[in-house]
């Protein structure tokens, strides 16, 4: 006689099932939506957090999840899937969970392809290469135009944040982890400048928000995002991976800031940690990944 799934088991393929029928539902309006006009239209007007039925909508289903399974985290999601093996609808939810995985991340990478928003990542060692201390920026807080060699020649090495949208979570949260190390940066005489490809409106609003106490330049032009090889794709942003991880926070109870909406941003540009010595020559490069993907204080630091 056949071992019987236990209740577990079926609670999970029931809530997994759920979560891809969401997942399913939110693919299939967005791949429709998306052939009903533009592509540039569609990303720009569909793909909105405030939107339930957009492809953003998955995070909450994510969470959703989560919480039907009393777990916090996708591993450990992962991990009690493992453990309910013996079940056949688990495994058939599983199987369908795979699917609509490859089918998510087919489609971001269609839109990235027509789109033509691959991360334009260069083949390219920032290492040792120097940056134009001429390049034109903005205060955030002032509105006064300046230049990085304001922080040259200090004896001081500038560690540069760009960041992605002002209404990016896990930027708000990295800049919040450098705060939190000042004295390990202050004893590596690393001075920290945030940069923003955004107006000054939006970054006015980002720096009371976020009670940021470092310098904050604006680059709309985004010639610096470019010079460090700094790209935008949908497909890295938003991809399966991504999403339930965002879930994460979600079901963590922390929320996602919101856009102005009269501001235009872009969620799609990926941001970036460099390290310059007083002269200017990069020491330190990371071009991130993902909104996900920065180095941590103790990765900056001991690159030096």
């Amino acid at each position: 006689m056949a071992e019987q799934p236990d209740s577990t088991a079926i609670s999970c393929a029931k809530a997994l099932s759920s979560f891809v029928e969401k997942g399913k539902a939110l693919l299939d309006l967005a791949e429709k939506e998306s052939r009903e006009g533009s592509c540039q239209e569609f990303v720009r007007q569909k793909i909105r957090i405030e939107r339930k039925q957009s492809l953003l909508g998955l995070i909450e289903a994510g969470a959703t999840l989560y919480n039907s399974l009393s777990v916090k985290q996708k591993k450990d999601a992962e991990d009690l899937w493992s453990k309910n093996t013996n079940c056949a609808a688990l495994r058939e939810a599983l199987q369908d969970f795979k699917e609509l995985e490859v089918q998510w991340d087919a489609f971001l990478q269609r839109l990235d392809d027509e789109l033509q928003l691959s991360p334009k990542i260069h083949n390219v060692d920032h290492q040792s290469k120097c940056i134009s201390p001429d390049t034109p920026l903005i205060d955030a807080r002032t509105g006064e135009t300046v230049t990085l060699q304001k922080y040259l020649g200090r004896g001081k090495k500038i560690l540069l944040v760009l960041i992605r949208q002002f209404s990016c979570l896990l930027c708000r949260l990295h800049v919040q982890d450098l705060q939190k190390n000042q004295s390990s940066l202050d004893a590596h005489s690393v001075q920290v400048v945030v940069i923003s490809f955004g107006c000054q409106e939006g970054a006015s609003h980002w720096v009371e928000q976020t009670g940021c106490q470092y310098d904050m330049l604006l680059n709309p032009s985004r010639k610096m995002y470019s010079a460090f090889g700094l790209g935008a794709s949908l497909q890295k942003v938003l991809n399966f991976g991504n999403m339930l991880i965002y879930s994460e926070y979600v079901a963590n109870d922390m929320e996602f800031p919101r856009e102005l909406p009269w501001i235009q941003d872009d969620m799609f540009q990926l941001g970036g940690n460099f390290v310059l010595d007083e002269h200017g020559r990069v020491l330190f490069s990371h071009r991130c990944q993902s909104p996900i993907d920065r180095p941590s204080v103790e990765d900056i630091l001991s690159a030096q």
